[in-house]
């Protein structure tokens, strides 16, 4: 049955997120010739002004799509949990983890690949005049050959584990405040907001305190330790992601208010 979510849930949502996606590649693809121009030596104005209008465009389409699918993936885990087709789904003989690990599994996912696309594009637009990305290679195998493989690589996994990890925990954090939201008799949505910004305010809190705590233990010890390492990114988003997790299955499971 979880299949079976999985997929539903990846045939309602590809028709939009794909070409909100594609966007990404074809404007990376004008930007890319529009900044191998030199607009120094270009007399044209119509041509400078069609150059600048790719860039600004390449730069909105960024924003836009990167706004667009946090808000689409918001909306539709709303409506299709808690608003009317909420009726239908629930009514389904399908466990609540099931629900809850399909639909953030499926947003977890576009949320990934729209990163993944964004972090190209920028490296291909960085690497547009001179041979940047050729450079890296280069000085990464230098890193490996100089460490043995062994360190670079391990560092530069578990920090993209880490990463996956952080963005899973913070699409828990949206569906267990929608989840805590629709608790509320009225004004749903807005509770969800308030339930999101108190969690937040929490966290910022939390975070202070950790660094408090840091500073304190580096004064005693007379060392330095940075604080956001990949090993406190992917506790901090471990222990999120089991915290927020709980709490939109069991609201899902125990306090379904669909009133």
């Amino acid at each position: 049955m979880l299949g079976k979510l999985m997929k539903y849930e990846w045939q309602a949502t590809w028709r939009l997120l794909l070409p909100a996606n594609l966007l990404i590649v074809v404007m990376t693809f004008f930007a890319c010739m529009a900044i191998r121009l030199n607009l120094g030596d270009i007399k044209n104005e119509g041509i400078v002004f069609a150059t600048v209008m790719i860039l600004v465009t390449y730069v909105g389409s960024m924003f836009v799509v990167m706004i667009g699918t946090a808000i689409y993936l918001i909306y539709r885990f709303y409506t299709s949990t808690y608003g009317d087709q909420g009726y239908l789904l629930h009514t389904l003989p399908v466990d609540k983890h099931h629900i809850v690990i399909a639909k953030v599994a499926v947003s977890t996912a576009w949320i990934l690949f729209s990163s993944f696309l964004m972090y190209l594009s920028i490296l291909f637009i960085f690497a547009s005049e001179k041979g940047v990305i050729l450079e890296m290679v280069d000085s990464m195998r230098v890193l490996a050959k100089e460490m043995d493989g062994r360190p670079s690589f391990f560092v530069g996994a578990m920090t993209v584990i880490a990463f996956v990890v952080s963005v899973l925990s913070r699409v828990l954090k949206v569906t267990a405040c929608l989840s805590l939201g629709q608790l509320s008799a009225n004004h749903k949505l807005l509770m969800s907001f308030a339930y999101y910004f108190g969690i937040y305010f929490l966290q910022q809190i939390l975070r202070s305190l950790y660094y408090v705590l840091l500073g304190m233990i580096n004064r005693s010890f007379d060392t330095y330790y940075y604080g956001q390492t990949w090993e406190v990114t992917l506790l901090a988003g471990l222990v999120y992601t089991v915290v927020f997790y709980a709490v939109t299955w069991y609201t899902m499971e125990k306090q379904l208010n669909l009133d």
